[in-house]
């Protein structure tokens, strides 16, 4: 059995070295590095040679112009050669002996996924993250009553399974044959939608808080940079296409419930993105968000769907506030919070 891990490579000379060396201390010989230089136009395509001729483990593609991560990361999901893969970004690294547990425990198993726990580094210090279930083996049905729910988003007393596709190793003819992709157009959300297909599909699925990855939060992510250049109806859009992704693939009502509770945290972070750039005109926000959610369809859904048992008093106010078209004064209360 072997298993690829895929990495796509931009701009990451400063950090590239701290991941190649993580996975070079990996003993398991039947790990593949699967990394593609995406167009970098620094040192990273000669570093990550540098490393092949190290260890062979190291398979490196070249690609002459930059055509995205999402772009990148489904053709190295094709073209490795793994028999399951998991995925990396540049500015991260592996936890030691974390794979080499991985690779144990996935062919014990015989799990079509493997999801497990990873270090969040964040201004100087780290956070433990455990996957939002006990750790074992669930299969079938348990997997549709117990995994799946928590991929559309999170329910009372319990918490989302995030998407981030660096936290688990799937098997890579079960994404092949499916046909299951990343949608570009729902970046930075796209990994969501993905595992929801991943995990619909899964027979086998394995949970464990062993640590196989260290995750950075950085200002340069897709993410940081979607708040740092802040457009409150770009973010809308985003989040009402995830939602429609999602609840298309929604069969039952605690997955639609789990959807819009998702979707309403989402919502909460563009209210309190948009007060934070007009914190000094509450009649731009008032006027944005009357010309988001007036009217709108999926809006009125979300708030139908939603579960008010579910929900934490801010994203309760949020609720009660857009419902009512109580803009201006929704402002003021977030105001308030973030001058708190």
């Amino acid at each position: 059995m072997r298993i690829s891990i895929v990495t796509t490579i931009y701009k990451a000379e400063k950090d590239l070295p701290r991941l190649l060396d993580s996975m070079m201390a990996l003993r398991n010989p039947d790990l593949e590095f699967y990394l593609i230089d995406n167009g970098s136009p620094d040192r990273c395509g000669e570093i990550c040679a540098e490393y092949a001729r190290k260890d062979s483990r190291f398979f490196v593609l070249t690609l002459k112009e930059n055509i995205g991560y999402i772009r990148a990361r489904m053709l190295g999901l094709k073209e490795c050669h793994g028999d399951y893969v998991g995925f990396c970004d540049s500015d991260d690294y592996l936890e030691p002996n974390g794979y080499d547990h991985a690779a144990q425990v996935i062919s014990e198993q015989n799990c079509d996924l493997y999801i497990t726990a990873h270090m969040v580094h964040m201004g100087g210090g780290e956070l433990l993250m455990k996957p939002p279930y006990k750790t074992g083996l669930y299969q079938d049905e348990s997997i549709n009553q117990t995994i799946l729910p928590q991929a559309f988003g999170f329910l009372k007393n319990r918490d989302r399974l995030h998407g981030y596709m660096w936290k688990q190793v799937v098997r890579k003819d079960l994404v092949l044959n499916a046909g299951i992709s990343l949608i570009e157009n729902l970046k930075p959300w796209e990994d969501q939608v993905f595992n929801i297909d991943v995990i619909k599909r899964c027979q086998r699925v394995y949970i464990d808080d062993h640590v196989i990855y260290h995750y950075f939060a950085n200002t340069g992510s897709v993410t940081a940079s979607m708040i740092k250049n802040f457009d409150a109806h770009d973010f809308w859009q985003k989040t009402r296409s995830l939602y429609q992704e999602k609840i298309r693939r929604a069969s039952k009502p605690i997955e639609r419930r789990a959807t819009a509770n998702s979707a309403l945290f989402n919502i909460d972070l563009l209210v309190v993105s948009l007060c934070r750039k007009h914190i000094t005109a509450s009649h731009e926000v008032k006027n944005t968000l009357s010309a988001l959610f007036n009217g709108d369809e999926v809006w009125h859904q979300i708030c139908s769907e939603s579960n008010n048992e579910d929900l934490s008093k801010r994203l309760l106010i949020v609720k009660y506030c857009l419902k009512a078209k109580l803009y201006r004064p929704l402002f003021y209360i977030v105001k308030h919070k973030l001058r708190g």
